[in-house]
């Protein structure tokens, strides 16, 4: 009989032979079996691929197949896991250490399920799956103590204080005391001691002690040839120093793990150190060769997320340090995607265990009793066939069945963690409204009583200025009783107040009390009444007042300017019926129903601002007293809220009750007619915020006021302004977006441009500046400080103007270049900051131009002359210092933005900033 593939059979086998051969040296080819094994066991480990480490313990299994050796086949399966995961690649690592679970499970061995568990928690450790490797912690401690190996409990004890070093130190420090004590007690090996007080060094808190565990480690390493453990040893020091801000004690030891890893292509800890470097030169203000540290280490796929995440933490704060804001931006965007990333893996993993405790577990027990079944009766198959069929068939229906109610199970329990997430988001979106929405009140408190003090020659003024303050120190306090009265629903705490009282004069006077806010948006508030004034009725008025309160407050928000709102009521067989009707943008088809869900905000609602609790507290006050509220809107024509309560009459009055007057709209019209003063537009949703700002500067510059940015960009089109001031939040066009269309536009884009918001996150900063806004304010703020920044900033635009007019010929034709070139101006000045010997010449020389020619273009673009511009990079620096509490002290502040003149400095900050810098401290 002739076999066709025989001789590629052959030239197979002759191949494989060749390459054991070649992978064996001559010298063992006459050895046994198991010195062979042991060989290419520690060659693999040799290796610097994962790939040829992979050959030679696969020819080291192929082996152990031909020879009665369990222990050396059990070892080649933990080296090869071991050795991929040592080498970063952790999955590949953990399919590796499954397949020595499936052999335990056939060579049953405690010391080789102790290795296996402790080395699964390493892998699950460097995921950052901490809860994983807990578990399989706590297996290999109990594993250890079965054994009663003492040094295996303490080398349990040691990983499991590793485990806890992130989150809890002082559980770290116990386990870490444990297990030196019983390397003590058997006198150990070295090596023992030495991990025992690295770890000890790893939660110490002062310098001294972290050196001094640190060197009662490096005198215990046996063997200092062994790049592994010098790694292991430099990087721990690090990690120790770095934990607890000794930046420059660390350097060296990060350095040495940087060198040393490298070498041995160990990425996991190159990441990590090139991390630590990164967050050293951050710290010693090298931004640049930070930068160049962690843009390395994002080229490595090898550690954990939260490395990662430190990471880019540190790379965003670098950018912005060197004023890269793009770079800065786009690196924060990429932290927001990691946390994402992050939050879902936890939340998988949970979700994971939950899987594995009901089906994985149970299908893993029974594939290893059919297993064992198979190895048994291995000799009677036959006999037995028919019955194993059927016996399969039973199991493998019971298997579907258990599978398809765990499937019911899971989908259930997963349709609850969503629930239970989206909760979540609701609630922290609610906790950061309630920060937001509180400083726009604050402002006005602050502001118009410090406008009350300075107008008390001026009864009129002062007595407006402390009504708009009392008015807003009733919003927050509204606010703090909404989520009051929130909780008290929660806590089914809810008192019904009824008192007697006339049905028409108290809406009138919960109507009437919103004309003054209406008016300043120039808004019709017209109230049509057909309940008789003799009705008296016996309800929780204050509820109702409630209601109607955030009905018509959410109205005049919403409302365009100069547009009507309707609020019409009617009583019926003892039913109250009121309606408030808004002609502004209306709602969703899609979101009606879940606006009045707790926490809910519509796409609109959430530019604007608010706590998201309004109309849902609305809605279930109107339930509580066995009424109704809905909604009825068209998007792009308005909406209409409906209000339905039964109310108990108790009589007529024949008393007259005088009716309130009728609210006839008035436009008032505040406008200097002063041709000499500059002009301003104030861009701001809130009515009252509007009218505040407009007061305060009034006075020097014609103010004309946009409720939001469609209306700013209308004014725009037909006038021009010296200035744009601009709230963030806003309806239909915000403060961005409204920023990003003036840049488009020759006319505006190099109008002086404020953000004035409540917006006090610094990824909010950055985009503000990176969209090329002149200035970003924070409220609540200081009256005198936002004086000074808009006269500075009309005083450089002036000075611009001036030298284009009078030097046209030298105007430069290559804008984009130049505006590259201020960029590079100011991050060169930045990097000299602290310089007070800082000369123009050396900046000159720098970009490669002469001082005229640098004069001019600074000139041309910011209205300053080379002085000036370095002085006001010094001052916005010295700002952001004392706003972030950099420094304990001005003079720090001074001397890290190069003035050593205090008088000189407290003047010029005082006239850029308008506040005193040690009102900032």
């Amino acid at each position: 009989m002739k076999i066709k593939n025989l001789p590629s059979i052959i030239c197979l086998l002759l191949f494989q032979t060749i390459w054991s051969q070649q992978l064996i040296p001559d010298s063992l080819t006459q050895k046994s079996i198991e010195e062979q094994i042991v060989f290419l066991n520690s060659e693999g480990q040799k290796q610097q691929s994962i790939d040829s480490s992979n050959i030679y313990f696969d020819e080291a299994l192929k082996l152990t197949k031909t020879c009665d050796c369990d222990s050396l086949l059990l070892l080649t399966h933990f080296k090869k896991a071991n050795n991929s995961i040592m080498k970063g690649n952790f999955d590949q690592g953990l399919r590796h250490l499954k397949a020595l679970d499936s052999q335990l499970l056939m060579i049953p061995n405690k010391v080789f399920e102790f290795r296996k568990e402790t080395l699964y928690a390493y892998a699950y450790n460097l995921k950052d799956e901490d809860n994983k490797a807990l578990k399989h912690l706590e297996t290999a401690l109990y594993l250890a103590k079965e054994l009663k190996d003492s040094t295996r409990i303490a080398a349990a004890y040691n990983n499991l204080g590793n485990n806890f070093f992130t989150v809890n130190k002082e559980k770290a420090r116990n386990y870490f005391h444990r297990a030196l004590r019983i390397y003590k007690r058997h006198n150990s090996p070295k090596e023992n001691l030495r991990v025992a007080y690295q770890n000890l060094a790893k939660t110490s808190t002062k310098l001294d002690s972290i050196n001094y565990y640190s060197d009662l480690s490096f005198h215990n390493i046996t063997d200092t040839t062994n790049a592994v453990t010098m790694i292991h040893f430099y990087i721990n020091k690090a990690n120790a120093m770095l934990s607890n801000n000794y930046y420059k004690s660390g350097k060296q030891p990060a350095l040495q793990a940087l060198k040393r890893s490298k070498a041995i292509q160990y990425d996991v800890v190159t990441q990590i150190a090139l991390v630590m470097l990164g967050m050293i030169e951050l710290e010693e203000s090298n931004p640049f060769q930070a930068i160049k540290y962690l843009e390395s280490s994002l080229k490595y796929k090898s550690s954990g997320l939260e490395n990662k995440q430190s990471a880019l933490e540190s790379l965003a704060k670098a950018y912005k340090s060197v004023n890269e804001y793009q770079k800065a931006l786009a690196i924060n965007e990429q932290l927001m995607t990691l946390k994402d990333s992050i939050y879902t893996q936890i939340q998988s993993s949970k979700f994971a265990e939950f899987d594995a405790k009901f089906n994985l577990a149970e299908k893993d027990k029974a594939i290893a009793q059919q297993e064992l079944e198979i190895v048994r009766q291995k000799n009677a198959r036959n006999q037995w066939i028919f019955g194993s069929i059927g016996l399969l068939l039973l199991g493998g229906i019971a298997i579907l069945w258990f599978i398809n109610k765990q499937k019911r199970k899971k989908t259930q329990v997963q349709m609850k963690l969503e629930k239970e997430q989206e909760i979540n988001q609701l609630r922290t979106k609610f906790l950061g409204n309630i920060a937001h929405e509180i400083r726009t009140p604050l402002t006005l408190v602050s502001g118009n009583l410090n406008l009350a003090i300075e107008n008390l020659d001026n009864k009129t003024k002062a007595k407006k200025n402390l009504q708009v303050a009392l008015d807003n120190t009733k919003k927050i306090t509204d606010d703090a009783n909404e989520i009051l009265e929130l909780l008290k629903f929660e806590d089914q705490k809810m008192i019904l107040n009824k008192v007697s009282a006339p049905l028409r004069t108290s809406l009138e006077r919960i109507v009437f009390s919103f004309h003054s806010m209406a008016q300043i948006k120039d808004i019709e508030l017209n109230y049509n009444s057909n309940i008789p004034n003799r009705i008296i009725v016996h309800t929780d008025i204050s509820k109702i007042e409630k209601i109607i309160n955030n009905l018509l407050s959410n109205a005049i928000k919403y409302a365009p300017s100069n547009s009507i709102i309707i609020v019409s009521d009617m009583f019926k067989n003892n039913n109250l019926t009121i309606s408030v009707t808004d002609f502004g943008e209306g709602i969703n088809y899609n979101e009606q129903k879940r606006i009045f869900e707790r926490f809910y905000q519509s796409e609109s609602a959430s530019k604007i601002g608010g706590i998201g609790i309004g109309l849902s507290l609305s809605k279930e006050f109107a339930e509580f007293l066995n009424g109704n509220l809905s909604v009825d809107s068209n998007p792009g024509k308005g909406s209409t809220f409906t209000l339905q309560l039964p109310l108990q009459v108790l009589g007529n009055t024949s008393k007259n009750i005088n009716k309130l007057p009728e609210l006839i709209s008035q436009k008032q019209s505040n406008l200097v007619n002063s041709m000499t003063k500059e002009r301003i537009l104030i861009v701001e949703d809130n009515p009252q915020m509007a009218s505040y700002l407009k007061e305060l500067l009034e006075d020097s510059y014609n103010c004309n006021i946009a409720f939001n940015g469609e209306e700013a960009l209308r004014l725009l089109k037909t006038k021009t302004y010296s200035l744009i001031t601009s709230d963030i939040m806003m309806p239909k066009v915000d403060g961005f977006e409204l920023r990003e269309k003036i840049n488009t536009t020759e006319k505006h884009k190099y109008t002086p441009f404020i953000f004035i918001s409540a917006k006090a996150l610094e990824i909010d900063k950055i985009k503000g500046l990176s969209l090329g806004v002149s200035d970003y304010i924070v409220k609540p703020f200081n009256k005198n400080e936002l004086i000074a920044r808009i006269k500075n900033l009309l005083k450089n635009k002036a000075a611009r103007i001036k030298w284009q007019l009078e030097n046209t010929e030298q105007l430069s034709k290559t804008e984009s270049s130049d505006q590259k070139l201020l960029r590079k101006i100011e991050a060169y000045i930045l990097d000299n900051i602290d310089n007070d010997d800082f000369k123009i010449k050396e900046l000159a020389d720098y970009v490669g131009y002469s001082q005229r020619q640098l004069a001019r273009i600074m000139k041309q673009y910011t209205g300053m002359s080379p002085v000036k511009f370095i002085l006001e990079i010094r001052l916005q620096k010295a700002f952001a210092h004392l706003q972030n509490k950099t420094f304990f002290t001005l003079s720090e502040v001074r001397y890290a933005v190069g003035i050593s003149s205090s008088a000189y400095f407290n003047k010029k900050f005082k006239e850029r900033f308008g506040v005193a810098p040690s009102d900032l401290i």
